[in-house]
């Protein structure tokens, strides 16, 4: 039997004998009622990326923005009740949701990690003129004959000024990707959000679309009619630490403009050679750079951009942690870079890309890159 049980049947035993006196609560202020929430309620913390030791705090607001906090109950993503500030005992990533009654309140994803990788400094704090990055995802295969092209390409397209505008990636996925040893599973999602229909296909960002031809002029075309030249809408600044088991990256993102983000890590990775690529002409044909490994968080077909980070306003930061577990024994982590993407809805509702950022884990960090 358990011991507070036993204490409760010997107390009801008790009084079952003797007589209680009264006990007088007149000099007891009376306890504070519950908050009722107005409508639906919200769950918000005050870190979303911790190092493993710290601990959270939780904060429930109604839609009348008043504190309800005190009314409502936390759970994890396995519907254990957790106290409020928690502290997880293992790295990792945990989802929380609140509820009050009835109502149930928005998710909210806390990333602990083992080491947090330390952020630059702003140099520029009051700066909100963000150099602008496109993505230019590159759809390859080891059997693609006319795939190596598309390396030339990017070869001559950064001896331009293009250059400083775009991160690239290549995602070696579909029908071409047979035996490919920069496959993964990342790549696989990532080809089917895209569907292409053939290859090589090149698409810049999400929805932007594709370059008229597999040409420098072709591929600079599209990017500078998406590039804002007076900034970007937000900022990114990371940093990147890791060894063979995870790659950890710590992001900072700054806004130029009050809306709602979303941010996401991929993991590249540089230098993985074929001898069998299809089409090779020269040796770096052979080599495969920015090739994706891994993606945060949870992620699909349908969703290749992360999770919403709320509403950042203009001027304000938000940070952010990512990790990125190294799946197979066969990936060089010492070759390895992270992509950050920051993305916000375009005028179709759709998810966008706003901004990235690349740091590779020999380089470490990378700062707010400002318009020179």
């Amino acid at each position: 039997m358990k011991i507070t049980k036993f204490f409760a049947l010997l107390c009801a035993a008790t009084v079952g004998f003797v007589g209680c006196e009264p006990i007088d609560n007149s000099d007891k202020p009376n306890p504070e009622p519950a908050p009722e929430p107005q409508g639906s309620i919200t769950l918000s913390v005050d870190q979303t990326a911790i190092e493993l030791g710290d601990s959270v705090t939780f904060t429930v607001t109604d839609s009348e923005g008043n504190d309800v906090t005190s009314a409502a109950s936390i759970y994890n993503q396995d519907l254990d009740k957790v106290s409020n500030p928690y502290t997880p005992t293992a790295s990792g990533s945990y989802t929380f949701n609140a509820t009050i009654g009835a109502e149930n309140s928005n998710n909210v994803t806390v990333t602990v990690m083992a080491e947090m990788p330390e952020v630059p400094a702003d140099p520029q704090p009051a700066n909100l003129a963000f150099n602008h990055r496109g993505l230019f995802v590159d759809h390859t295969g080891i059997n693609c004959g006319y795939c190596p092209s598309v390396i030339d390409v990017f070869r001559s397209l950064a001896e331009t000024d293009a250059h400083k505008h775009y991160n690239e990636v290549t995602v070696h996925a579909g029908g071409f990707a047979t035996g490919d040893p920069a496959n993964s599973d990342a790549a696989n999602k990532v080809n089917q959000f895209y569907a292409p229909s053939g290859y090589p296909d090149v698409r810049l960002n999400f929805y932007t679309g594709s370059p008229a031809s597999r040409s420098v002029q072709g591929f600079t075309n599209i990017l500078m009619s998406y590039i804002k030249k007076n900034g970007a809408d937000a900022g990114i600044s990371m940093a990147v630490e890791g060894d063979n088991t995870k790659i950890y990256c710590a992001a900072q993102v700054k806004s130029a403009k009050t809306q709602e983000y979303k941010a996401v890590a991929w993991l590249l990775e540089n230098g993985i050679y074929s001898p069998n690529q299809a089409g090779a002409t020269k040796d770096y044909h052979k080599i495969y750079d920015y090739a994706l490994r891994n993606i945060s968080g949870s992620y699909s077909k349908a969703n290749i951009s992360g999770e919403s980070i709320g509403t950042v306003a203009d001027g304000e930061t938000y940070d952010c942690a990512f990790e990125l577990p190294i799946i197979s024994t066969k990936w060089k982590y010492e070759n390895m870079g992270v992509l950050v993407i920051v993305s916000a809805k375009d005028a179709q509702g759709r998810w966008e890309v706003a901004n990235t950022a690349y740091c590779s884990l020999n380089d470490g960090e990378k700062t707010f890159e400002y318009i020179q």
